[in-house]
């Protein structure tokens, strides 16, 4: 039964229109939210400016007022950065940052929470943490911060260098917000072993794969509408979303379908999204004289993913690489939730949760020859197809939504629900 004053507060510690290009980000703070809108009947998404349901946070980023003005000037910004060394960007950007913050968050001072049981607080872990512990402490309930990544050691794969601060930024700011919080819950192992060897406590540091809003992502997700618009009657349909970033490797994917295209006449190719590598991408799908195999949809909503995602034959996961795959592909979980049969890569902690050919194909990362192969077993392996997308619909009615994940954090804290 639920109760109209119970409620739970998820804080995101950025602005609503911040993070472009980690749109995964909001999304996957939002299932959380969601999930706790379920569980309690209320459900409050606070940022650093303003307060949210679940429906509003999942369409975040919002698209800045003033990105015009802002457009004009991103060029005068590019001749400008590249006088000035990389290392004093970072430590700028990283000032800014902190001083982004507010001093008073929304959620502190509007009456939202006013005459409700608050039930936890959930946070979202960042280089600089919200309010999050002190509304655990104001309420009395546990602080649980959920980890994607640490700000300073992903930045550092990525070659970001912060020679001087970056160990006293970590230290002072990152692990002493994770050692502050009751429960830690890290999307994967690598990252769980991460925030260890930050001292956090290993008794309330916990591994929590990314899952989905069961509200978007299920099984009975239809999209006729999208079918006919992308005239997808009669074709098979290899699809893939996400951001058109290198560490995906697109190129392989291509690569990989012009191998088998030409035997599989109503193969065709989805690819749904956009990104810095979409130039390049595009560039490729006319050397190689495919473009009318290979459908670019461009950016969607993420309220009409499912859509598109239900009219998949064979749905993509991609890497370039397995070299410090730490991530817990959402991706993966929205193909499984609506019930598709999967390509993944050997990579990370996919051979680890799921098993191939049982719960989906594995195929060996930056293997353009293997991956195609996987291509054409599910196009012509009816059974193996029909068998993954079985084992898809089981694994999201006894663990794929963000729900299950939140009621084994509940049990852990003995929060009632």
């Amino acid at each position: 039964m639920i109760h109209k004053n119970l409620t739970s507060v998820f804080i995101i510690p950025r602005g609503s229109s911040e993070w472009k290009g980690n749109e995964a980000g909001w999304i996957t703070a939002s299932g959380w939210a969601a999930a706790g809108e379920q569980l309690w009947g209320n459900a409050v998404v606070a940022t650093s400016d303003g307060l949210f349901n679940p429906r509003e946070s999942r369409l975040f980023p919002r698209t800045d007022e003033n990105s015009s003005v802002q457009s004009s000037s991103n060029s005068s910004k590019k001749n400008i950065r590249k006088l000035v060394p990389e290392i004093f960007i970072t430590a700028y950007k990283d000032w800014r940052l902190k001083n982004s913050k507010p001093a008073i968050w929304p959620i502190e001072v509007n009456d939202a929470l006013k005459g409700k049981n608050v039930k936890m607080v959930w946070q979202r872990h960042d280089l600089f943490s919200g309010p999050g512990r002190k509304l655990a402490d104001k309420y009395k309930v546990p602080l649980v911060t959920s980890v994607e990544a640490l700000a300073v050691w992903e930045a550092e794969k990525w070659g970001v260098k912060r020679p001087f601060w970056g160990k006293w930024m970590e230290n002072n700011f990152e692990a002493k917000a994770l050692k502050e919080s009751d429960l830690v819950c890290c999307v994967s192992s690598e990252l769980q072993e991460k925030v260890l060897s930050l001292g956090v406590d290993p008794d309330k540091v916990i591994v929590t794969p990314n899952r989905v809003d069961s509200t978007l992502f299920n099984p009975g997700v239809e999209g006729k509408e999208i079918a006919l618009e992308y005239n997808l009657s009669g074709k098979k349909v290899i699809g893939w979303i996400g951001s058109f970033r290198d560490f995906h490797g697109i190129d392989h994917i291509i690569e990989a379908f012009i191998l088998i295209e030409k035997k599989y006449p109503k193969a065709v190719l989805m690819l749904i999204g956009d990104g810095n590598q979409m130039p390049d991408i595009k560039k490729l799908i006319e050397l190689k004289k495919i473009k009318n195999k290979v459908i670019l949809t461009g950016k969607q909503k993420f309220t009409d993913i499912p859509g598109f995602v239900s009219n998949f034959d064979i749905a993509i996961v991609s890497a370039r690489s397995a070299a410090g795959f730490h991530y817990s592909p959402l991706k993966l979980r929205e193909y499984k939730a609506t019930g598709k049969a999967v390509i993944a890569p050997r990579a990370g902690e996919i051979p680890e949760l799921f098993t191939d050919e049982e719960d989906l194909l594995l195929y060996d990362t930056g293997n353009i020859e293997n991956l195609a192969q996987k291509m054409e077993t599910l196009l012509t392996d009816e059974n193996l197809k029909l068998k993954l997308e079985e084992s898809s619909k089981n694994w999201f009615e006894k663990e794929g939504a963000w729900i299950h994940e939140l009621k084994s954090v509940c049990d852990i804290l003995e929060i009632k629900y």
